[in-house]
């Protein structure tokens, strides 16, 4: 042992010769494709000597409080000055009275377990997934949702990261292709491409392979759809900056005199006065209202300890108060709520008699509370008001201490706000998003953690490889051989599929089946790929189709205006395609309800999931192409083929061979090996607990 060194966070380990370190080196199982898989050790013990126990925080002391038994340590390992392992990680399993259970991981475990947290933990400063607010990768793709940038997004592509493709949600006239497009009624997409980039950039690694120079790669878009348009975790957690606290305190009588007709000396209604601001930091509150200069969505709420009120108790004409929050508009005030004050339920006390009854009634904590949104558009802002109806001679007294405050409402996005794009993709994890990109591609990953690359590569282009194979036929010890029939949990028929919408029938559009004839495997069908996004369907547009996605119920919806996303669906992707409008001589004019409209009259988006015309088609299956004897080749004839071929003749070999350390330290599992004693070639689909020294097992699937 004295020729192995390993190395936890850079220090020299003490290592035991009875119990030896062997390493297990895999990228993807192909028994499994659905999954990657990284380079492993066996789980070893290090003895508890003095500098072991310093190095692994003293981890066999539970009197002592360390947080290494919770961590990874960084790991090494050398074996005869040439470094096997350089980037690893170790963890600790358990401790006992003399040794410590260690096991170390590489390869693609590194880059994975950076891909830890959801996709929107990259936009939280608080997360260890933005490392707590110093990589903030999709910040630079913050935008406003407004007409503008709606329209002028047409041409944008995976650069941009983000668009606004023409997509039906249930508010486009499905027959009259003249009629403006309203922008509050669309949502953007964002591109997986620059996507994964980014996840691939906050890990530190850099990527390269086939998928970068697939064509269809760069056109896939996330397309919003999700059950609602939420802003990023760092614009929900601000602080209420732009909100306000406003009380009285000095307590405010006003009247309804009998005979009153309306003069300004004793109006029937009018504004109630906030004269102490105790919080307005943004500087909101303006002759005794709440006026922003953006758009927001607020709550406000109005609070009453104690209101005294005077008037006629009549139960037809009596007298009656209300306090309102008022929505000021340059247009037009609207009430969005009251709080009414009245005799119905009785008094307190009261003077006179028929005509001249006159009660008195004191209310005690009574709130009222409203949400809106507000936009600068308009000059739009909130009033508490007041106003007498009913019999005259009346009059109230707000007592001091009455409470006006608004606070912002920061978790979904209202049209005129910035969106953070992070809360366009789905809401799913980084592993499972960039995992659902690799089978759709077909894709096995080998990650080089000194160079920090990682390779996207191909079953296809293993077998390409093959020209370049590296011959082991020396290396292939006569220890004996095994060799099997079947790979993995597969069975006859092995379903390739898309999630199901209620809505999208029938619901396994776009699904297709590997069909594997041997009579030996199961004949109850298996899932060997679930997408975690479903299909979208087309509807008539100009210059052909374009995507819907019907999110707005149809029944409940305005004729025009802004709708409401009420129908759940599932994720959705589609691939971008741009229309030429100057060759049809068309335009395409966008409208928000506010602002001048804008005509697009060269590009625009019109993306599709599968249409017969189209470039690519994201079904799994074949689907008709635009004659009846043309086919749009599916995801799974298109990027599985060579699977299909190893599947339909499966000849998996076990042999044992003599590997040396520059072997391993050489070691791409994207290029196959050549052996003589078989004559042919084959995909290292596993190298198992390899020492140098030791003849180690090795899972080879033959090619072709």
């Amino acid at each position: 042992m004295t020729s192995l060194q390993l190395y936890l966070n850079d220090k020299p380990v003490d290592l035991s010769d009875d119990s030896p370190i062997a390493l297990t080196f895999q990228i993807n199982d192909l028994s499994e494709v659905k999954n990657q898989q990284g380079n492993t050790s066996n789980q070893f013990k290090l003895p508890l000597t003095q500098n072991n126990r310093t190095i692994l925080g003293f981890a066999d002391d539970i009197s002592i409080q360390s947080q290494t038994p919770y961590t990874t340590l960084q790991a090494r390992i050398i074996q005869n000055g040439i470094e096997i392992l350089p980037n690893a990680i170790a963890e600790i399993n358990e401790v006992d009275d003399d040794t410590a259970s260690i096991t170390i991981l590489s390869g693609n475990v590194d880059f994975f377990d950076a891909l830890g947290g959801q996709i929107a933990d990259m936009g939280d400063s608080t997360s260890q997934w933005s490392n707590y607010g110093s990589n903030l990768p999709w910040k630079a793709f913050d935008h406003t949702w407004d007409l503008e940038n709606v329209a002028n997004s047409q041409k944008n592509t995976g650069q941009d990261g983000w668009i606004y493709p023409i997509v039906d949600y249930g508010m486009i006239d499905p027959v009259d292709f003249t009629q403006p497009i309203d922008v509050r009624n669309q949502r953007p997409g964002f591109f997986i491409k620059k996507a994964i980039d980014l996840m691939i950039q906050s890990t530190g690694y850099t990527a390269k392979g086939s998928l970068l120079a697939d064509p269809l790669y760069p056109l896939l878009i996330a397309q919003f759809s999700n059950g609602s348009f939420e802003h990023g975790l760092d614009y929900q957690n601000q602080p209420n900056e732009k909100g306000i606290l406003v009380s009285n305190a000095i307590a405010q009588t006003q009247n309804h005199p009998a005979g009153n007709t309306g003069s300004a000396q004793y109006p029937q209604q009018g504004v109630i006065r906030f004269d102490s601001v105790l919080s307005d930091p943004s500087s909101f509150f303006k002759n005794n209202a709440y006026v922003p200069n953006e758009v927001i969505s607020v709550e406000a709420t109005v609070t009453i300890p104690k209101l005294l009120f005077h008037g006629h108790p009549n139960a037809t004409y009596g007298s009656n108060l209300n306090i309102n929050i008022l929505l000021l508009d340059s247009n037009a005030n609207v009430n969005l709520g009251s709080f009414n004050f009245n005799f119905t339920s009785g008094y307190d006390t009261r003077t006179g008699s028929g005509d001249s009854l006159r009660v008195n009634k004191t209310f005690t904590n009574s709130k009222l509370s409203i949400s809106t949104t507000l936009s600068p558009a308009t000059f739009e802002g909130l009033q508490v008001t007041f106003d007498f109806e009913g019999y005259t001679d009346a009059y109230f007294t707000l007592y001091e201490g009455a409470i006006f405050q608004v606070v912002p409402q920061n978790t979904n996005v209202q049209f005129g706000q910035v969106v953070q794009c992070e809360r366009i993709l789905p809401d799913m994890s980084q592993k499972d998003f960039l995992k659902d990109t690799f089978q759709r591609f077909g894709i096995i990953c080998q990650t080089d953690v000194y160079t920090k690359t990682i390779t996207f590569s191909s079953l296809t282009d293993i077998v390409n490889n093959i020209p370049i194979a590296l011959d082991w036929s020396s290396k292939c010890i006569n220890q004996g051989k095994q060799v099997n029939y079947q790979l993995g949990g597969y069975s006859q028929v092995n379903s390739m599929e898309y999630q199901t919408d209620a809505n999208l029938l029938p619901l396994k559009f776009g699904w297709d089946q590997l069909t594997i004839y041997d009579q030996t495997l199961s004949a109850v069908p298996t899932d060997l790929i679930v997408s975690k996004f479903g299909p979208s369907f087309n509807r008539p547009y100009i210059g052909g189709t374009i995507a819907q996605i019907t999110m707005i119920d149809d029944t409940s919806a305005p004729v025009t205006g802004p709708a409401d996303f009420t129908i759940s669906v599932a994720p959705r992707i589609l691939v971008d395609q741009k229309l030429d409008l100057l060759t049809l001589g068309k335009s395409v004019t966008f409208i928000d309800g506010t602002n001048t409209p804008i005509q697009i009259n060269d590009v625009i988006s019109v993306p599709y999931f599968y249409k017969p015309d189209g470039d690519y088609n994201l079904c799994w299956c074949d689907m008709p192409g635009n004659s009846p004897t043309q086919k749009q080749p599916g995801l799974k004839n298109k990027y599985y083929t060579e699977l299909q071929k190893i599947l339909q003749n499966t000849k998996i070999i076990v042999r044992y061979f003599m590997l040396t350390p520059r072997d391993i330290s050489e070691l791409d599992l994207l290029i196959p090996i050549y052996l003589a004693q078989h004559n042919a070639y084959f995909y290292i689909n596993k190298i198992d607990s390899w020492r140098k020294g030791q003849p180690c097992k090795v899972e080879l699937v033959k090619l072709g």
